[in-house]
């Protein structure tokens, strides 16, 4: 098999390196940066070409899109017209524009589209997803979840300044950068019915998007579900917690390298149950277990937790957040 990561950042190099350690046969790098080919050619080890279409010109089985948001769409587009199964980084783009024809041209082609999710393979939310799925809380009432982690520290020896993270324009702000918890939320709450939303530039950042984030949904099924994300907190945190009528999973994590995860189940009889606990969880091990998973739906074993169509829905979501908050003032 022949895999091609265009786009050779910190996720792209993780991938790559991942794909190797998964034995695929050949994985060829793209990336129009000199530096950052001599980087990969150095660390990982592979073969890296400037440009997309010389990569294309390979004929690679799948291309993974891990370039900057607002570039996926032309990459993956270019991709999926030269056979390729994709895979796209989160979110699935910057924009909806052209969403509707790179799901309508993957279905045409019978190409296989998964779209980052990672976060599904964390052990905070495979074990929350588990829990609700045997029931052990009843009926969901309430879904909370967190995010935050100072923007400055996400990728170390760069400067988050130049990053597409900090311009609105290229798909940045803390509220397209969570679209995990959207997913998730989703994934373990159901459908949207309503949203509700504030967002502000609350610290000293040197960035044109929003660092902060507090978004309410409404979920079909009557249940509420709040998510609150930034950009701005020192000491790295995600976590969830699902409140339902016979109990309650919480899951925490903290910091990022070790980082601590707890998963624990509460019952309303006063009973409890460590799910899971780990002082120092391996955060690379989600990345595998995705990379698996993408490999798996290539093969005909699996089909893609997060197709296009559905990641199209979460990034609108994203979208009517960020219009709901623009209401607000």
């Amino acid at each position: 098999m022949k895999v091609v990561v265009a786009g050779l950042g910190s996720i792209g190099r993780r991938h790559a390196r991942n794909l190797v350690d998964l034995g695929v046969d050949t994985v060829l790098g793209c990336e129009p940066d000199a530096g950052a080919r001599e980087t990969a050619r150095r660390d990982l080890g592979i073969e890296v070409v400037p440009a997309l279409a010389q990569a294309l010109d390979r004929a690679p089985d799948a291309v993974l899109v891990c370039t900057p948001t607002h570039e996926h769409l032309g990459v993956a587009t270019a991709a999926l017209e030269a056979g390729a199964h994709l895979f796209i980084e989160k979110p699935i783009a910057a924009t909806l524009d052209g969403v509707a024809a790179l799901v309508a041209g993957a279905r045409a082609h019978r190409r296989v589209v998964l779209v980052g999710c990672n976060m599904r393979f964390h052990p905070g939310v495979a074990h929350l997803h588990e829990t609700l799925e045997r029931g052990r809380i009843g009926r969901t009432l309430y879904v909370r979840a967190r995010f935050g982690h100072y923007l400055p520290n996400w990728r170390p020896g760069t400067d988050y300044r130049r990053s597409y993270s900090a311009r609105r324009s290229e798909g940045g702000g803390i509220l397209m950068e969570s679209v995990h918890e959207l997913d998730y939320v989703q994934w373990l709450g159901g459908e949207v019915a309503a949203v509700v939303a504030h967002t502000a530039r609350l610290g000293e950042l040197e960035i044109d998007s929003e660092d902060f984030a507090a978004v309410t949904l409404s979920l079909k099924s009557g249940a509420i579900a709040e998510i609150l994300v930034d950009y701005l907190s020192p000491l790295k945190l995600r976590g969830c917690e699902v409140v339902g009528t016979a109990g309650v999973v919480r899951w925490t994590s903290e910091g990022k390298a070790p980082e601590r995860v707890r998963v624990v189940w509460g019952g309303i009889d006063g009973g409890e149950d460590v799910l899971y606990a780990s002082d120092a969880y391996d955060g690379n091990l989600m990345y595998v277990e995705e990379m698996r998973h993408f490999l798996a739906c290539l093969a005909g074993e699996a089909v893609p937790c997060l197709d296009a169509e559905q990641a199209a829905r979460v990034l609108d979501l994203a979208l009517m957040a960020r219009e709901a908050a623009g209401r607000v003032r």
